[in-house]
């Protein structure tokens, strides 16, 4: 028999079972933004713009520009906004309120995805768990019924037995503060 290579190199690419979940999950995910509407995927597009290198160097390089068109730096320029600048300032608290919502859109999508995700990840959860008792039980019949003897220890016997999620909740209710910690 072959002994397993300690230090085997990786495979180049994943199993072909991994690849397979992958797929699925990018079809998931493709689905979740074909089913966004119009002003969804305005509002995405927006949001991931407002978060990004490209747009603070356009609002550095505007605001330098405004300055110094302002400030007579340009003498070509038209001064129409003389320090302290007011309608600079003006603008720019309307355009952070904008972008303040724009953001505050885009990630109470995101909380609702990542909510469904969360619950998706329970119920595949729950039936792992509910699988893994039954496996366990039937190992443990089986070796009862072909004379094999073993000793548990608490928690292994502990292992076969089936876990009511309420039980679960309730515990971590009880045991786990409100509030987080500070």
């Amino acid at each position: 028999m072959d002994k397993p290579q300690v230090n085997a190199p990786l495979p180049d690419s994943a199993p072909a079972s991994v690849a397979e979940n992958i797929d699925k999950i990018i079809k998931v995910e493709e689905g979740a933004l074909e089913r966004r509407s119009r002003a969804e995927a305005l509002v995405d597009a927006i949001g991931g713009f407002a978060g990004s290198v490209p747009f603070v160097a356009l609002h550095v390089l505007g605001g330098i520009a405004w300055v110094a068109a302002n400030s007579g730096l340009l003498p070509q320029a038209l001064t129409f906004d003389p320090f302290p600048f007011p309608l600079l300032a003006l603008i720019a608290a309307y355009e952070a309120v904008l972008i303040a919502a724009f953001v505050l859109m885009k990630q109470n999508r995101i909380s609702l995805i990542v909510a469904r995700r969360d619950h998706l990840d329970l119920q595949v959860n729950m039936r792992t768990e509910r699988q893994a008792t039954q496996i366990i039980q039937m190992l443990n019949r089986l070796s009862t019924h072909v004379g094999f003897t073993h000793d548990h220890d608490e928690s292994g016997k502990e292992l076969g037995l089936p876990v009511a999620i309420e039980h679960l909740v309730d515990e971590l209710h009880r045991r786990l503060p409100d509030t987080p910690a500070a």
